[in-house]
């Protein structure tokens, strides 16, 4: 299950909301397709309801707890069924085409580092952000009721801030992270963080954990990006380049 936030144009205005990656590609807007099956079984009320247990706010979720993840998962799987029929409507899982994806969690209750320094959580940036420091690549988790992690996504520090990526995978990913500019790569094996004892997590709180040190990078602006098996994060760098540590 990958969860994102997503922002696309409605009628004179904009709708932005909490979706999931279908097996199809297409985006589901999983609070009103909640709010769309408590209609049919015929509550009262289906959209406030729908509000309450599946919030179109992937940090409301987080705040709510555990049982709030369950029930996203009803839902997504409720949506899988009725987009393998081929009748979902695109209200209710607009084309990607015609969706920008945000940072997952664009606005944390709480954004630090691992050793427990804070950064500043409103300037979170996300798919497409320009960068003026060296990319670090890592990950963030992000923490839910009960000072678990619900699950981690893409991320780097810049400026004060952070870029979160568009999805927050709930398992520790398997594999790779990469690092791509231009015909350059450097590869981080997930394994790479492997040990790390995370600490207690605040309800939907980005922590990034420890960048590890890669071996340098041409310098200079243009483009990069970050791959990994369930995202492919672009950035745009600005005049700093994406140098590094060597190991």
């Amino acid at each position: 299950m990958l969860l994102g936030t997503a922002l696309w144009p409605e009628g004179p205005g904009e709708r932005r909301a909490l979706v999931a990656r279908l097996a199809s590609g297409r985006l589901a807007d999983l609070n009103r397709i909640e709010a769309l099956r408590l209609r049919k079984l015929g509550e009262g009320d289906p959209e406030r309801l729908a509000a309450v247990l599946v919030p179109a706010s992937l940090r409301r979720v987080l705040e709510d707890g555990p049982r709030a993840l369950v029930r996203v998962r009803q839902t997504l799987a409720y949506a899988e069924k009725w987009d393998r029929r081929g009748t979902l409507p695109e209200v209710l899982a607009p084309d990607p085409a015609s969706v920008r994806l945000l940072p997952c969690l664009p606005r944390p209750t709480r954004l630090r580092r691992s050793d427990g320094t804070c950064l500043d959580r409103l300037r979170v940036a996300g798919p497409g952000a320009r960068i003026e420091e060296s990319p670090r690549p890592t990950l963030a988790a992000l923490g839910i009721l009960g000072g678990q992690a619900a699950g981690f996504c893409l991320a780097l520090e810049d400026a004060g801030g952070a870029v979160l990526g568009a999805w927050m995978a709930p398992a520790w990913p398997e594999g790779a992270l990469e690092l791509r500019v231009g015909t350059h790569h450097r590869r981080i094996p997930f394994a790479a963080w492997e040990g790390l004892q995370l600490p207690e997590l605040h309800p939907g709180e980005a922590l990034l954990l420890p960048p590890p040190r890669l071996k340098p990078l041409p310098e200079g602006p243009g483009s990069c990006q970050l791959v990994a098996p369930f995202e492919t994060l672009p950035l745009v760098l600005g005049g700093t380049g994406p140098g590094g540590t060597v190991q």
